[in-house]
This record gives C-alpha cells, sequence and structure tokens, in this order.
C-alpha cells in the first residue's frame, strides 16, 4: 500500500511546482488583468494620450507572473511583493520617465529620486493639477504603481481558501474594485463614459464572482464540470452583464452628476496671495515726462505677440478686494471647484465656445514679473526658451479667471506659444447678468449712496452698471499724477482713495487704477458680479509696450460668462483743471495722507522658492536646512538624496524579518504552558539550522529525534531527547528545568553559527526560511495540547509485543 502512496504524492508534488496554471487558475488570472485594465482607464481623462493604460497594464501583467511564480514555486508572500518593489525602480524610469539614468541597464540617482518622489507625493501632484496631465510625464508612475498592485493583490487574493467558499470569491473582485475605487478617487468629477465603464467592470466582476462561487461549490458538494460547467458560467456571465447597468451606478456614479473625488477637498498648494496685485504697480506703466524713474516702462516693450492683433492680452484678473487692493485669489467664484491656481499640463481642458487662436510671445525688456500673459480661454501652453522645463514644471492657471502665473518667473528673452479660444464677450444692455454675489468687501459702504443715485433710471442689473459706467466717464477727469499741479492725486486704490480722495471728493481725478477698481466695486453694489482685469490691446504689429497697458472690468453673465466693459466706457480722458478745487482736504480739517502703494514685484524667483519646496516645512526651517546641506560634500548629498530611500526602504524590509524572529523567540520563551517552553526550544534550534541552510525535515510524521538527526550538531540528539523526556514525562516539568533547557539550545545555537563563515550568519539572520509556513496535518490524538499548538508531531508511539511476534502499538 505505500508505494502506490507514494508515486500519489510525487505525482501530486510534480503538477504543483509546474509554472503553467492549470485551467481553473488561468481563468482567475485573466479577469484579474482584465478588471485591472478596465480599472486603470478611468484615467482616460485624467491623461492625454493613452500611454497610462499600457503602462498600467504592463504592471498589472508583471503582477500577475511574478505572484503566481512564486506562489508556484512555495515562496512566502514577501518574495513578491519585494520582487514588485525592484521592478518598480528597474523598469519605472524607462516607461514612465523615458530614462534608464546614468547606465544602460540600470536606473541612476535621479530617475530613482524621481520614481520614490512620485511614488509618495504622485497623488498630490496628481490632484492639484488640472486634467488632463501630460501623458508621458513623470505622473505615469501612478498607474504603473496601481497596476502593479493590482496585479499583486489580484492574484495574491484568487488563491486563498477559506473555510467559506463565497469568502473566498468574493475577496480578489473586493480587492479590484478596492483598485477602480483607487482610480475614481484620484480622477474628475466629470469623466467620459462613465456608464460603459461602470457597466463593462461591474459585469466582468459580477460574472468572475458568480464563476469562483459556483466552482467553490462544485469543488465541495460535487457538480458538473467540462463544457456544462462553461455553459453555466457564459450564463452567469450574461446575467452579470443584466445586473451590471444598475450596479455601475453604485460604483462610479452617472453620468449627469459629478462624482465624489478626492480632488474636491484637497487644497492646491499654490497660494497666489503672496504675489503683489499687478494694478498696485499701475503707475509704473505712465508717461513720466522729464521725470526719471528705472521702474517705468512707459516707452518699453513688454512683450511681442505674433497672431492674436486686435485681440485683449491679460496679465492678470483680479477678483477679490480686501479695502487696500484688487488681487488675484484661490477662491474666485463660490461654490466651484475650478476658481485656484492649479498645475496644468501643456493640454489643458478647458471647454469654451469661440474663435481658436494660436499665439507666439516673447518677453521685451520691460517686463519682469510672475504673471504669464495670454489670450481667452487657454487650451495649451508649450515655454520655449529661458529654462522651459522649469517654468512648466511651475506654471499654474485658473480656469476662472483665465489667468496663469510662473512661479519662477519671466523675463527679458523667455518665449512661449499657446493655443486659446476667444469666447464672444460683448456686453450689451440685452445681457442677463448673473445672481451669484459674494459678501460686500469690507470699508466699501460709501459706495451705496452713488450707486443709488447714479443709477436712479435703470430697470435691469446690467443697464444699472452702464448708467454708473456713464457717469464715471462724463463726470470724471483723467490724470497719472506726473504734473506738479496734479500731484495730489495719489496712486492706489485702498477704501480712502477710492473715497474722500475719488468719489466724495468735488471732482473725481484718477487713472485706470483708481476708476476700474471703484467701477468693480459699484458694479458688485448693484447685484452684477465683477472683477479688474490688466491687459492691452494687441496692436497690430503685435508688440506691446507699457503705453498700451490698461485695466478693464469684466462683468459675469447668467450663462456664467464674463463680458468686457472696456475701459473707455467709464473712463474720461479729459484732464482736470489747472487750478486746485479750494476745498481739497478732507471735512475734518486735517490732512490725513495716504498710505504708500504696493509696490509691484521685484524678484518672483525668490518669492517662488518656498513654494516649490512647501512639501518640507516652513520657509525658516527650510532655510536652517538649506545651510547645513551646503556645508556638506556633494557626494554626501547625492547619497542621501537619491541612494538613501531604496537603502532605507530594503532596511527595514530586513530589520523587519529579524524583529519577526525575536518576537517569535520571546512568544516560545515565555510559553504559558512549561512543556510548550520545551516544544519552542526545540522548535527555535529546528528554525535555525534551516536558516542556517540545512535540510531539516519536518512535518506530522517527523519526531525530535529524527530531526537530530538532520541537525549538524553533536548535541543535538541529547537536546531532542531531553525535550521528549519532559514533554512526555509522568510529571509536569519545572519552570526553571524549561529555562535552563533553553539555555542548552541558545549554547548550541551559538556553536552551530559559530561553525559556518561570518557571510552564512548574516544571510541565515535575514533568512525567510524559518518563517514560512508548511501545511500541516491534524496532530496525532496522542499529542499534547501544546505540541498541537506549535504544530509539532508527537513523539513515537510505544509498542508492546503480542502473540505471534508481531509488535502492536499501545
Amino acid at each position: 500500500m505505500s508505494a502506490p502512496h507514494s508515486g500519489v504524492d510525487t505525482v501530486t508534488r510534480s503538477r504543483r511546482n509546474q509554472l503553467l496554471p492549470d485551467p481553473a487558475t488561468s481563468l482567475d488570472l485573466l479577469f484579474v488583468l482584465l478588471l485591472g485594465g478596465l480599472a486603470l482607464s478611468g484615467f482616460a481623462t485624467s491623461f492625454t494620450g493613452w500611454g497610462f493604460l499600457v503602462v498600467g497594464l504592463i504592471g498589472v501583467a508583471l503582477g500577475i507572473v511574478v505572484t503566481h511564480t512564486t506562489r508556484t514555486l512555495g515562496w512566502p508572500l514577501i518574495a513578491p511583493v519585494m520582487i514588485v518593489a525592484v521592478l518598480f525602480f528597474l523598469l519605472g524610469g524607462p516607461l514612465c520617465l523615458r530614462s534608464v539614468g546614468d547606465t544602460a541597464f540600470l536606473p541612476g540617482g535621479s530617475t530613482l529620486g524621481t520614481l520614490v518622489d512620485q511614488a509618495i507625493f504622485g497623488w498630490k501632484d496628481m490632484l492639484t493639477t488640472l486634467p488632463p496631465v501630460d501623458g508621458d510625464g513623470p505622473l505615469l508612475v501612478l498607474p504603473w504603481l496601481l497596476g502593479l498592485t493590482a496585479g499583486v493583490l489580484g492574484t495574491v487574493l484568487s488563491g486563498v481558501r477559506l473555510p467559506r467558499a463565497w469568502l473566498s470569491a468574493l475577496l480578489p473582485v473586493l480587492a479590484m474594485t478596492g483598485v477602480l475605487a483607487a482610480v475614481i478617487l484620484l480622477g474628475v468629477r466629470h469623466p467620459q463614459s462613465v456608464l460603459v465603464q461602470g457597466s463593462v467592470f461591474a459585469a466582468a466582476a459580477l460574472g468572475w464572482l458568480a464563476i469562483r462561487a459556483r466552482r467553490a461549490s462544485a469543488t465541495v458538494h460535487g457538480g458538473t464540470s467540462g463544457w456544462g460547467r462553461v455553459a453555466l458560467g457564459g450564463a452567469l456571465v450574461l446575467l452579470a452583464s443584466a445586473l451590471a447597468l444598475p450596479a455601475s451606478a453604485l460604483v462610479t456614479g452617472g453620468d449627469d452628476e459629478g462624482r465624489t473625488v478626492v480632488r474636491t477637498w484637497v487644497e492646491p498648494p499654490f497660494d497666489i496671495g503672496r504675489y503683489p496685485s499687478p494694478l498696485a504697480g499701475f503707475r509704473k506703466y505712465i508717461d513720466l515726462g522729464k521725470n526719471e524713474d528705472p521702474a517705468n516702462v512707459y516707452d518699453k516693450t513688454l512683450f511681442t505677440v505674433e497672431g492674436v492683433a486686435g485681440l485683449r492680452i491679460r496679465i492678470a484678473a483680479m477678483d477679490t478686494y480686501d479695502g487696500l487692493v484688487w488681487g488675484a485669489s484661490n477662491d474666485a467664484l463660490p461654490g466651484a471647484g475650478d476658481d485656484s491656481f492649479q498645475r496644468v499640463s501643456s493640454t489643458i481642458d478647458n471647454p469654451v465656445e469661440g474663435r481658436e487662436v494660436e499665439a507666439t510671445v516673447t518677453i521685451g525688456e520691460g517686463y519682469d514679473g510672475v504673471w504669464l500673459p495670454t489670450v481667452g480661454a487657454l487650451q495649451g501652453v508649450e515655454f520655449r526658451q529661458g529654462d522651459p522645463d522649469a517654468k512648466a514644471e511651475s506654471f499654474r492657471y485658473n480656469l476662472a479667471t483665465s489667468t496663469a502665473v510662473v512661479p519662477s518667473g519671466i523675463r527679458r528673452g523667455d518665449s512661449y506659444s499657446f493655443t486659446a479660444v476667444q469666447p464672444a464677450d460683448d456686453l450689451t444692455r440685452e445681457t442677463l447678468a448673473s445672481t451669484a454675489l459674494a459678501a460686500s468687501p469690507p470699508g466699501t459702504g460709501f459706495l451705496k449712496e452713488p450707486a443709488a443715485d447714479w443709477a436712479e433710471k435703470a430697470s435691469t442689473p446690467i443697464e444699472r452698471v452702464l448708467a454708473i459706467a456713464e457717469h464715471l466717464r462724463t463726470e470724471g477727469k483723467y490724470s497719472d499724477g506726473v504734473r506738479k499741479a496734479e500731484q495730489v492725486y495719489h496712486p492706489g486704490h485702498h477704501v480712502q482713495r477710492l473715497s474722500d480722495e475719488f468719489v466724495n471728493d468735488e471732482q473725481m481725478v484718477g487713472n485706470d487704477e483708481q476708476y476700474a477698481a471703484v467701477m468693480a466695486l459699484l458694479a458688485n453694489e448693484v447685484g452684477v458680479p465683477a472683477r479688474v482685469v490688466l491687459g492691452a490691446l494687441v496692436p497690430e504689429d503685435g508688440v506691446v509696450t507699457g503705453e498700451q497697458v490698461e485695466a478693464w472690468v469684466e462683468l459675469r453673465a447668467a450663462d456664467g460668462s464674463w463680458r468686457t466693459l472696456p475701459t473707455e466706457e467709464f473712463m474720461s480722458k479729459e484732464p482736470p483743471a489747472e487750478e486746485l478745487p479750494e476745498n481739497n482736504t478732507p471735512m475734518s480739517g486735517t490732512v490725513v495722507p495716504p498710505p504708500a502703494p504696493i509696490p509691484p514685484p521685484s524678484d518672483a524667483g525668490e518669492q517662488s522658492d518656498a513654494d516649490l519646496r512647501e512639501r518640507k516645512g516652513t520657509k525658516d526651517d527650510q532655510d536652517e536646512e538649506a545651510s547645513l546641506v551646503a556645508r556638506l560634500p556633494a557626494w554626501v548629498v547625492f547619497a542621501g538624496k537619491y541612494v538613501g530611500g531604496p537603502l532605507l526602504f530594503l532596511g527595514a524590509v530586513l530589520a523587519a524579518i529579524v524583529g519577526l524572529k525575536l518576537l517569535r523567540r520571546r512568544r516560545r520563551r515565555s510559553a504559558a504552558s512549561v512543556s510548550a517552553r520545551f516544544v519552542g526550544a526545540w522548535r527555535e534550534l529546528v528554525d535555525h539550522a534551516r536558516d542556517l541552510g540545512q535540510p531539516v525535515p519536518l512535518g506530522p510524521t517527523v519526531t525530535r529525534r529524527e530531526q537530530s538527526g538532520a541537525i549538524g550538531s553533536e548535541s543535538a540528539p541529547a537536546l531532542a531527547r531531553r525535550a521528549d523526556s519532559f514533554v512526555f514525562g509522568p510529571v509536569v516539568p519545572e519552570a526553571a528545568a524549561a529555562t535552563t533547557y533553553w539555555e542548552s539550545v541558545d549554547s548550541e545555537r551559538r556553536a552551530m553559527s559559530r561553525s559556518v563563515g561570518r557571510r552564512r550568519r548574516w544571510l541565515a539572520a535575514i533568512n525567510v526560511a524559518s518563517l514560512r509556513r508548511g501545511k500541516m496535518t491534524p496532530a496525532s490524538p496522542r499529542s499534547t495540547p501544546d505540541e498541537q499548538a506549535q504544530g509539532l508531531p508527537a513523539p513515537p508511539r510505544p509498542t508492546r509485543r503480542v502473540r505471534g511476534g508481531r509488535r502492536r502499538s499501545s
């Protein structure tokens, strides 16, 4: 009887060691690949092109192959995790970064550093970048990492067998659904083909679940096989497809309503409020006459524009007034999710109807700042000269205000091109105004009476705005405050300047700065959302100088579009009278000097450094850290930045292995039962021998004395006999005896370690052989509870001689 049994066992183990999966396993692996691809396809509206799906599917396939191979070979679970981690770094460069680093085969330090950075912070960059992001950029690391994770999780869980068949069938389906949920959370609120993707994924997931449940049921209770099972599986897939439509709505939501994504709650890290308002520095664009000022750019070329002659090019739109200045903000519209300055890729998802334009801008000698001049609704931008990679990395854009900013700064010689859509922005009396008004800015109560008086005869909100604009144009005067007689007309648009020195003065005198500021506030006062825009009308030759810069007002219509109220509609060009008005002082009789105007930004590059390093702490901490790093040798900085991360990860894994062994030894040494301490001590000796590479037999039928013969130690047989005598002796052993036995085992372990080389000892410390849990059969009835708890075999049962000379187990 023993020979046939041995042959069956050999055949079973031979089949188990085959790397090619059986039909059932092959079907599971195909479903993992299919569901992984369907889940990753949800990034279609987040990336340009389909490179993300190719990279993701390669990751899923590699995760499947590695996990299935290691599982077939009987390796522990940590093996596929470690191999996949190596593949992540080894292939991440050529697949995601289009770079292999410093060598032909291994990734260099910069590649490894970028992979680590994107793996840790990539999700934040993804959520703070206006979709779609570049399909060939570093953010491809996210689908690459998700693909590897999906392949490993799906394959591992598809091979898990639990007492409850339905739970075993459900685990891998839940894992792939989790991958889909991660893609949805990292995606956009209004993706394309949500219904199709959700239906197909739900159909495949429910069909796989039904097939696995049926397979488990047939295995336990017996059932159909062959073509009958295939036909039944096909019917279950059809049934799952019928249920997929309502089920997909639970997973992905409908097409009409925006789904919940993390992007909704993540606050973009960029703070536009750190940059001074460009409107506050308007007087650098005025004609100084014979006066000289190095900052004045009235007759200097700001930029040259090709392709958009006759259109308005905006430098910045300012949507918030705080009582001092009109400035740009990250909260331009109440309740909107696209009204902040966010990272963008070379292609911008900015759906606007209108005239498509293409332009190329070259920065001249008179322009130096962070605000990037653009036209209309930007669709894409490409930086050409002046460190284009750094500018593309720091570039931010606000969809709601059509304002672009480059924190690293733009200066003379920089060049870029863009595509945009110029929407219809004409303002007429028939235009319906939006009702989405924010709270009145602080200190603007002085505008209530003038707004009511100047728009008394108008009926609609837009007509009131136009009536106010007409009053400002006809009653006001223009002055830049340059001439000696006009130097009393100060710059700035703070509350005092707009109230006592403009609206409530004997004569309203100012330039674009004051007129645009007060016009926008008055429009808000009569119920029309308004903002101030600084820019210029591009001449036929495309050369924009400081002389052509002006400020106009934009009003929000009921359809959400913004309509332009040109500067000439609300500002007069007539100069004030030569003589000063008699009562040119405030009513209180005291002269209150206005606050100094806020200067324009002097160095945008320095201002943006803290933002670009915001992940590392506050600015003070960064400066201190930078000074410390500067004193270190270059090779130390390089090693710490690009090699330290992978080494730290590897060290953590090795430390975890050593820690698990120490924890296991402590648990065995301090077991509640004294007999279990003897059992644990012997197991510690066996595990140490296995870690040293000695082939010690295991299994429920192997005794300690048999194991001692395989251990390369002279004292092992004696220790095995001592353990058996204490565990199976007639009396309960004392705790002191267990302590002495542990000391003997520890001494023997040290002797075994000294008998091998240093390299062998180090490898034994991190060897996972003793952590692998082999398949155990139920313990013998004569085993003690302590033996069964440790998964050890019972000692050989004593025999007694009976008649006929045969031996019989007692």
